[in-house]
């Protein structure tokens, strides 16, 4: 089933019936890619037995998605790359651009897994974290740095695989070894004592599982054009400079969003205790919402790729309020629904004789309302922010977050929050930033659109004017 031909054209038919035949795999596979987390936090809170492990292993999610994010920073500048080949039916750049993203999967995986296993401890200390737990987010840290490469690999392979329109694979292989991580926890945990290295463990060996299945299909889709060869492993310069291009200043925006939520931890440090661990909670149910709202990200930036690929710009502007529109409705609706129930949901991460049970459900239910009632704000961000990627503007999308989002946010822990000092109105600062960050995608978004499809209609026009010219002096047969 994984080998069978799935892509979805984006350039004919329908977009909004096929934006969500690509958005809800994508969504699931997202979903199943956190339950990795999840699971960690459920086995080290239910069974590990220390109550301070949660917490060691909450105080690393800023750190660890610093590194994440910038792997997929990347992978967002393969995706738009091959999916512009794909659009275009350029089959020579469609090989050349899977096979040069794959070479640099395995060169970045190996970079960034040494620099994460080195600078852990020196970044988690001046994050301010409580010495009581510093010794097990390290380790923490630093087993899941091993497994940097299969992050990386898996991360990029699947973004090749959704930029020709196949989201069902991601979510097979993801699936997989989110099921895989699920049964390491217990069996390491429960089974053989272990706590936070437990789950660290079980981690690395399901990022190795899903990285392999993915270059298994990409190897097995023989006769496509996108498939991939090992022994045609390239790294073209032009390429390299044309992803990174794109994929750098993503991945400076992802990694400056994890920078100011480092910023929100060190803020949350001054709190007792139990709101780290209420934090970790929160942060895992919220992004049940958050992960499935990016899919949007990667939807509209894969419909406007492919058809700025085949130069169809009404195409392109349908894609976009195609996926505002999906996105807002899910956003609102999930995050009135996870409100409702967010005390069962809160309760799946607590002992029933945990001694700070009554203390951290409380600071759950303030981080969760706030967040969960404004994620349909962020779902628009994600979406605009695609746009703007795929209409190749990554930089503009860079430099209107890096305001919208961490100098609000940053402005908002340093100077607002300290006057207001509750916790609450700590978290007041993600939908004041999320609102005034779409507002400015929005103005970026226009302005990008007009020059891109000026251009296209200034290029059909001079190919029509060329085509016609060789007409004209072809001689006519008597």
């Amino acid at each position: 089933m994984l080998l069978r031909k799935k892509t979805i054209d984006a350039t004919e038919g329908p977009i909004f019936s096929k934006m969500l035949a690509f958005v809800v795999p994508l969504m699931m596979a997202n979903l199943m890619n956190h339950l990795y987390n999840m699971a960690d936090n459920i086995v080290v809170g239910q069974f590990s037995g220390d109550p301070h492990a949660l917490a060691a292993v909450g105080s690393t999610v800023s750190l660890n998605s610093a590194f994440v994010n910038l792997a997929t920073g990347i992978s967002i500048g393969a995706g738009v790359i091959v999916a512009r080949a794909f659009g275009a039916r350029n089959k020579e750049d469609l090989h050349r651009g899977v096979h040069t993203a794959m070479t640099l999967s395995i060169l970045i995986g190996v970079v960034l897994g040494v620099i994460r296993f080195f600078i852990s401890e020196p970044i988690l200390v001046l994050m301010g974290t409580n010495a009581e737990i510093l010794p097990k987010a390290v380790l923490y840290t630093r087993i899941l740095s091993v497994g940097m490469p299969g992050t990386v690999v898996y991360t990029i392979g699947a973004a090749v695989l959704r930029s020709v329109g196949d989201s069902k694979t991601p979510l097979h292989a993801v699936t997989v070894a989110g099921l895989l991580n699920i049964v390491l926890n217990l069996f390491f945990v429960i089974a053989c004592g272990m706590d936070v290295d437990g789950v660290a463990w079980a981690t690395f060996i399901s990022k190795y599982v899903s990285a392999a299945m993915v270059v298994f299909v990409l190897i097995k889709r023989k006769g496509e054009d996108y498939a991939f060869d090992p022994g045609k492993m390239r790294l073209d310069g032009k390429l390299i400079g044309e992803i990174l291009y794109i994929g750098i200043p993503s991945a400076i925006q992802s990694m400056l969003y994890s920078l100011t939520n480092i910023f929100l931890t060190a803020a949350l440090n001054t709190f007792p205790i139990d709101v780290m661990s209420a934090r970790t909670i929160a942060t895992n149910i919220d992004v049940l919402l958050s992960t499935a709202i990016n899919t949007y990200l990667h939807a509209s930036m894969t419909f406007t790729s492919q058809n700025y690929g085949a130069r169809k710009p009404d195409r392109m502007k349908k894609s976009i309020f195609t996926a505002l529109l999906q996105a807002a409705v899910i956003g609102f609706t999930v995050g009135q629904l996870m409100i409702i129930f967010r005390e069962p949901l809160v309760n799946m991460y607590l002992a029933q004789d945990d001694p700070n049970r009554v203390a951290v459900m409380a600071y759950c239910k303030e981080i969760m309302v706030v967040m969960l009632s404004s994620y349909f704000i962020g779902a628009m961000v994600e979406s605009m922010s695609g746009f703007l990627r795929g209409l190749g503007a990554s930089i503009s999308s860079m430099i209107i977050s890096m305001v919208g989002i961490c100098g609000i946010r940053c402005f908002w822990i340093f100077v607002a929050f300290p006057k207001i000092g509750t916790l609450t109105g700590l978290y007041l600062g993600y939908p004041i930033s999320w609102t005034l960050t779409f507002i400015g995608l929005s103005v970026g978004s226009i302005f990008t659109y007009k020059r891109v499809k000026r251009k296209m209609m200034l290029e059909a026009r001079e190919i029509e004017q060329s085509e016609t010219a060789n007409e004209e002096q072809e001689p006519h047969v008597i």
